[in-house]
């Protein structure tokens, strides 16, 4: 059987913080494989181009909040952010985050479903996977992530 959630309360707190970045080009062709999609279709429709303003200005795919799930602990904080419906819709394309897109608190990551269990949970992103969680042994920061997705712009851009 595919395990297909974090059961704890931690672990899917954070799904409702900050979606993690992927850590590599395999990853994100398995969320795609696992969503049964290409991965310009994934990116269309789920993933953002989440942005390093360091000196290289680095893009690093990541999933998209889903603004219209909100974590009932958080609902009456969230609506504040959330001036008019406008502004709750995910949008398409891998487009570049706004500022602060996945530091909104409060509303889950896409791959989050309604019984918040993962849906990419066998590929998700390395942060998730390895930086994040109640059984993490090692927090990966994302300055170690950025050495990979520099060398990997060009691929990013492709699916632009």
């Amino acid at each position: 059987m595919l395990k297909t959630d974090c059961s704890c309360e931690l672990c899917q707190s954070l799904c409702y913080n900050s979606p993690g970045w992927f850590g590599t080009i395999e990853e994100v062709e398995g969320a795609a494989k696992i969503m049964k999609m290409n991965v310009q279709g994934l990116a269309h429709e789920y993933l953002i181009r989440e942005w390093w303003a360091g000196k290289d200005n680095i893009s690093i795919p990541s999933p998209r909040k889903n603004f219209l799930k909100i974590h009932p602990d958080k609902k009456e904080q969230c609506e504040l952010w959330a001036w008019h419906d406008e502004k709750r819709k995910n949008g398409k394309g891998f487009v570049k985050a706004s500022w602060g897109h996945n530091l909104m608190a409060g509303w889950a990551c896409i791959f989050l479903d309604d019984n918040n269990q993962c849906l990419i949970h066998q590929s998700k992103p390395t942060e998730c996977q390895k930086g994040f969680g109640c059984k993490t042994s090692k927090r990966i920061i994302r300055k170690d992530l950025l050495t990979y997705w520099k060398k990997h712009q060009d691929w990013i851009e492709r699916l632009v």
